[in-house]
């Protein structure tokens, strides 16, 4: 025992270690920031997935035990050992590879390939089929016999509770995640009455970064997926498929992206009716680093906020963060909050974003701001700033949209919950089946630990713990679906071979079972092995 109470602790020492020495480097070459994210990043996708993999094998665990069959092992990640503990007849563990978990059930032919197990199963299968009974001859119990707490010795349709309790435990952890979201926060909804100014669209920028050693620009196309597909700012949306919503955000939704010879109807901005078609291959943008994955969002008027001072980034050697307090040019001239602006020198402004459009470049400039206040027109100049601050900002949504909040009581809120976390297979689903169509790269729609781990930190990052156990519920849905594959080595494979014996009331011969497990094995890791090296190279490139 204490030799392997020491293995752990080297074990924790050299996962210390890479920590501090990740830390350490970060701070020497400056890549601290960098550094912490992934850290954090590998924190948080670490959490998520303990909270999966305990769950789905809880799924395994508990009915197991209820049918009185033993329970070897249950481990919260795979070998090398980190610590752990016995109760009874079960040794709990946690391993040093996060990459999931296992029960090891006795007497069932698993990944593990026990070899004791599968000579036991391979002789009583040759007995079976010479017509051996029990107590036949006057034989005595031999050892091949299954013992009553061996997974072999219960009959197919507890085998089976056994080995579908993993997905039925994922698909209820996910629904319950995202019902409880929705008991928590509700659901905000903004009516398309609503979206009065039109739709706004982030539109291509370029991300420009400077090599610190060779002084080189490097630039990056920066676009939404809102204006890769064609929308405008100003557009007016009226249908998708020639079908209207009553909500926004029943239009900003990928999963109708998805959809055959999928096409929205808008009005342009200039009253123009026309048709935005969404490309075949779509999906392949969907985790393009270059890709904001946002559609649109309602455009806000342009009645400002006018604050009496702003805050100037004024970076010194000593305080690269620094800031200094100026006037705000525009209270200066007289603009007041509530100032609807109408006109920038000789440019009519509709939206906020014309304001945004009209100030990019224009520093220490003199402008004349047409505004309306109270209906009445009125005229003043402004001088810019240094920086090309007019010294306004736009309304909050909340003081511009009337937005509709659904709250779910707590069985209430099953329902969307329910409904949302099996859309979200569909879509999941529906995205399989569109690697089929042309120009779709598989390689762009597969998303390893990697890209995971990123998506993680985006959403904690974006909406804290709400948005971390959101993703969490949604990847317990994949989860699920993912091991009901009828693949072997997966709880659908074995789902399978019990569903042939259940149906022909003949079980696989234990070879084939183990060639099955063998090539499904093979299947996973050489599955696992190239969505790792694809993430390996998104990120590199």
């Amino acid at each position: 025992m204490s030799q392997e109470r020491n293995k752990s602790f080297k074990t924790l020492a050299i996962i210390g270690g890479i920590i501090l020495f990740s830390i350490l480097l970060g701070y020497v070459t400056g890549t601290e920031d960098v550094m912490w994210d992934i850290l954090g990043a590998i924190g948080l996708v670490l959490v998520g997935i303990t909270i999966l993999v305990t769950v789905h094998e809880m799924g395994h665990f508990l009915p197991a035990k209820l049918f009185g069959i033993k329970v070897e092992i249950f481990s919260i990640g795979f070998p090398p050992r980190l610590f752990g503990f016995r109760r009874g007849e079960t040794e709990y563990q946690v391993g040093a590879t996060p990459l999931g978990g296992y029960v090891k059930i006795a007497g069932m032919i698993d990944e593990s390939l026990d070899q004791e197990t599968i000579r036991r199963e391979k002789e009583r299968f040759k007995k079976n089929q010479d017509g051996w009974k029990t107590g036949s001859e006057g034989a005595a119990e031999q050892d091949w016999m299954p013992k009553p707490w061996e997974f072999r010795a219960k009959p197919v349709w507890q085998r089976l509770i056994v080995m579908t309790g993993g997905v039925i435990m994922n698909v209820i952890l996910g629904i319950f995640i995202i019902s409880m979201l929705k008991y928590s926060y509700g659901e905000i909804r903004l009516p398309m009455s609503e979206v009065k100014y039109g739709i706004q669209v982030i539109e291509p920028q370029y991300s420009v970064e400077e090599d610190e050693d060779t002084g080189e620009i490097d630039s990056t196309l920066i676009q939404s997926l809102g204006y890769l597909i064609g929308f405008r700012t100003g557009d007016q949306v009226l249908s998708f498929k020639g079908k209207q919503f009553e909500f926004l955000g029943d239009y900003n939704n990928q999963k109708y992206l998805l959809e055959d010879n999928a096409w929205f109807g808008v009005i342009r901005e200039d009253g123009t009716p026309d048709t935005v078609f969404v490309p075949g291959d779509i999906q392949n943008y969907f985790s393009a680093d270059t890709i904001i994955p946002t559609l649109f969002f309602p455009a806000a008027p342009s009645e400002v906020i006018v604050n009496p001072t702003i805050d100037i980034p004024d970076p010194t050697e000593e305080d690269p963060e620094n800031i200094r307090s100026i006037e705000s040019p525009a209270s200066k001239a007289g603009l007041k909050t509530g100032d609807v602006i109408v006109g920038l020198d000789s440019m009519d402004i509709r939206r906020f974003l014309d304001v945004s459009r009209f100030m990019d470049g224009k520093k220490s400039d003199t402008i004349e701001v047409l505004v309306l206040r109270s209906g009445q027109p009125l005229t003043f100049t402004v001088v810019s700033t240094q920086e090309g601050y007019l010294g306004v900002r736009r309304l909050d949504d909340k003081d511009i949209f009337q937005y509709d909040t659904l709250q779910y009581g707590f069985f209430e809120s099953f329902v969307p919950g329910s409904r949302e976390a099996f859309g979200f297979v569909s879509t999941n689903v529906k995205g399989f089946q569109n690697t089929a169509r042309e120009g779709v790269e598989i390689r762009k729609s597969l998303m390893g630990p990697i890209q995971i781990a990123k998506v993680y930190l985006d959403a904690f990052k974006a909406g804290g713990i709400e948005f971390f156990f959101r993703l969490t519920g949604m990847l317990s849905m994949i989860l699920a679906l993912v091991n009901i594959l009828p693949i072997p080595a997966l709880d659908g494979g074995h789902v399978i071979f019990l569903l042939i014996e259940a149906i022909t009331r003949r079980e696989p011969s234990p070879k084939v079972r183990i060639i099955a497990q063998q090539i499904g094995f093979v299947l996973i890791l050489g599955l696992m092995a190239l969505v790792l090296l694809n993430d390996i190279t998104r990120v590199i490139g």
